[in-house]
C-alpha cells in the first residue's frame, strides 16, 4: 500500500527549490504517491500574497485527507515565516514533517531572536530538518539536539558530458535570478573591463533581464541577456559555453551549478560554491571585480587547463544523478516514518 507525502513551497516558481518540488513529485520514491500545495508565485508582492493565502487554504484542505508525511521547503525571509506557520499547523495534528532548508543564507538569517525561534520550531517532535551539505549539517545541530539529515541537490535527470573541442571557451555563462547576492554586477563589470582591454569574450545571462539589470548594464557590450529559458534552450547554452561564472555571495547547492558540472562545463566560482568543486573549475576567494576579472583572464588563456577541467568536471558530480536521489529520498521518508 502506497503512502502519501504533501510538498508545500514554492512549486511553480523560477528557481532551484520550484525544480526540486517538481522533481520529487514526478519522481516520488518507491511506494510513495506525491501532492503539491504550492505556496508562492512569481511576479509582485500581491501576486505573492495571493498565492499564499489560495495556498494556506489548499494546505488546510488536504491535512484533513491525512498524508503520512509533509514536506515543507523553505528558504529564509518571508519564506521562512510562511512556512512555520504550516509547520505548526501539521505539529498540531500529529503529522511528520521534513524541513527542507534550501537556502544557503540561512547561517547569517538565523541570528539574534530568529535564530531562537528557528531553533524552537526544528526541535518540535514530529520535526525532521533536512541541509544539503554537511556545513550546514554542523551549524545547524549546533542549535538543536536532534538529527540532522543530509540530502544533496542532484543534477537534472539526462545531461550528458559535451566535449571540449564543442565548446567555445570564449563563451562565458552565468544563471541567476536578479539577487544582488548572486552577483551579476562581479560578472558584468569584469567580462566589460576584459573587453575594453580587447578580450573577445561575451557573458550570456539566464534567469534576468534587461529591466532587472537596466544599471549594471549601461553602456555595455558583449553582454547577452538571455531572461528565463526553457531548459531545452539552457541545455544547448551549457553545451556551447567555455565558462560557468558563479560569484554568490551565498549558495545553498545551486542546480545550475550541478547541471554545468555534469555537462563538462568549467565554472568559475566563489567561496560560497567551493565545496562543489574539485576536478571541474577554479574558486575565487575574493568578491571584487579586480579578482574576477584576473581569474577569468588566467582561465580563457589556458587551454590545457580548461580542456582538463571539462573532460574531468563530471567527477564533482558523481552519485548526484536522479535515481540515487531517488533512493536516499526512499530512505528518510522510510526512517521517519519508522520514527513516528
Amino acid at each position: 500500500m502506497s503512502r502519501k507525502v504533501l510538498h508545500v513551497g514554492p512549486a511553480l516558481t523560477k528557481g532551484g527549490m520550484g525544480r526540486t518540488i517538481q522533481r520529487l513529485h514526478r519522481n516520488p520514491p518507491t511506494n510513495w504517491d506525491s501532492d503539491i500545495v504550492t505556496t508562492h508565485a512569481d511576479g509582485g508582492a500581491m501576486s505573492i500574497l495571493l498565492a499564499w493565502i489560495r495556498g494556506k487554504r489548499k494546505f488546510i484542505q488536504k491535512i484533513k485527507e491525512k498524508p503520512d508525511l509533509i514536506h515543507v521547503h523553505t528558504a529564509t525571509r518571508l519564506s521562512w515565516y510562511r512556512k512555520r506557520k504550516i509547520i505548526l499547523k501539521a505539529v498540531k495534528k500529529n503529522i511528520p514533517i521534513i524541513v527542507h532548508l534550501h537556502s544557503g543564507s540561512f547561517q547569517k538569517f538565523a541570528r539574534g531572536w530568529i535564530g531562537k525561534d528557528i531553533t524552537r520550531i526544528l526541535s518540535l517532535d514530529g520535526v525532521h530538518p533536512i541541509v544539503l551539505s554537511e556545513h550546514w549539517k554542523k551549524w545547524l545541530e549546533s542549535m538543536i539536539s536532534k538529527k540532522v539529515r543530509i540530502v544533496p541537490n542532484p543534477y537534472r535527470e539526462g545531461l550528458v558530458p559535451v566535449l571540449p573541442e564543442l565548446r567555445d571557451i570564449n563563451m562565458l555563462l552565468m544563471v541567476g535570478r536578479p539577487s544582488p547576492m548572486k552577483g551579476h554586477f562581479l560578472a558584468i563589470n569584469a567580462v566589460h573591463q576584459l573587453r575594453e582591454e580587447g578580450s573577445d569574450i561575451r557573458l550570456h545571462l539566464v534567469g534576468t533581464s534587461h529591466q532587472d539589470l537596466r544599471h549594471e548594464l549601461k553602456g555595455k557590450e558583449g553582454i547577452v541577456v538571455e531572461g528565463w529559458v526553457e531548459d531545452n534552450v539552457l541545455d544547448n547554452l551549457m553545451e556551447k559555453a567555455g565558462f560557468l561564472l558563479m560569484p554568490s555571495e551565498y549558495e545553498g547547492m545551486p542546480l545550475s551549478l550541478l547541471d554545468a558540472l555534469a555537462t563538462g562545463l568549467p565554472s568559475i566560482v566563489s567561496n560560497a560554491c567551493s565545496t562543489f568543486i574539485n576536478h571541474g573549475g577554479i574558486v575565487v576567494n575574493e568578491r571584487n571585480i579586480q579578482s574576477w576579472k584576473d581569474e577569468i583572464k588566467i582561465q580563457i588563456n589556458n587551454q590545457e587547463g580548461w580542456e582538463k577541467m571539462s573532460i574531468n568536471s563530471p567527477k564533482d558530480v558523481a552519485g548526484l544523478d536522479s535515481e540515487s536521489d531517488k533512493k536516499r529520498w526512499e530512505i528518510i521518508y522510510n526512517e521517519v516514518m519508522e520514527i513516528n
